[in-house]
């Protein structure tokens, strides 16, 4: 093999998978800090809209036991185009996703005005913007307080759940769950709405012990 070949093979593999580590490498054209977190965005940023976004995320999240401090993270909004499509992969059909290399939250297709967020593949809906946040920094809380195995190690629903629970909302409403329950009919989300429903009985018997619910998980 000529010399010059296996260092083209390594600079092709940084290519690929570099951004996965560090999504800034796709050349997000936006930026800004705000408080702890900083916004890379493939839109113009309103910064007034921005800080009202994340303040609504912050407090949502502060009012988990699990938070420490303000919980900064690198926050990709997309459009939900091709730079979606590299960094979401396998996980292209959700709202959102962390990395748990550095904990960087990327969003599905942003609308900062509306502070909405839509996933198309997931037949359109869409979803608050301060939730979807809020739930993706519960992920690296829960990988913080747990270890990285909770994600291996406890089961979906709860920390799906856990995270709706955090984010106050989930991707169907309580009418929405009851129709489809009624019917006896499937929803990839109506596993992550019973969970948080689980998830918040289990807390209001234990005195809000998070420690408690996960120990006690199966």
């Amino acid at each position: 093999m000529k010399a010059w070949r296996p260092i083209a093979i390594a600079a092709l593999a940084f290519a690929a998978a570099g951004p996965l580590f560090a999504p800034r490498l796709l050349a997000f054209p936006y930026s800004e800090q705000i408080g702890a977190d900083r916004i890379w965005a493939t839109a113009p940023i309103s910064r007034p809209a921005l800080a009202s976004v994340l303040a609504d995320a912050n407090h949502r999240v502060a009012a988990s036991p699990l938070a420490q401090g303000a919980e900064g993270r690198d926050i990709y909004l997309t459009d939900g185009g091709w730079r979606w499509l590299w960094l979401a992969n396998s996980a292209r059909d959700s709202f959102a996703l962390t990395r748990p290399m550095g904990e960087a939250v990327v969003v599905n297709r942003t609308d900062l005005a509306t502070a909405t967020v839509a996933n198309p593949a997931g037949g359109n809906r869409t979803r608050t913007l301060p939730a979807i946040i809020a739930h993706e920094k519960c992920h690296g809380m829960l990988r913080r307080h747990f270890g990285l195995t909770v994600d291996f190690l406890k089961p979906q629903w709860l920390r799906e759940g856990y995270c709706d629970h955090v984010a106050g909302e989930s991707t169907l409403d309580d009418a929405e769950a009851a129709r489809l329950l009624a019917e006896r009919r499937s929803h990839p989300a109506l596993p992550y709405y019973l969970g948080r429903r689980k998830v918040e009985a289990g807390l209001l018997a234990n005195g809000n012990n998070v420690d408690r619910l996960f120990d006690e998980a199966r």
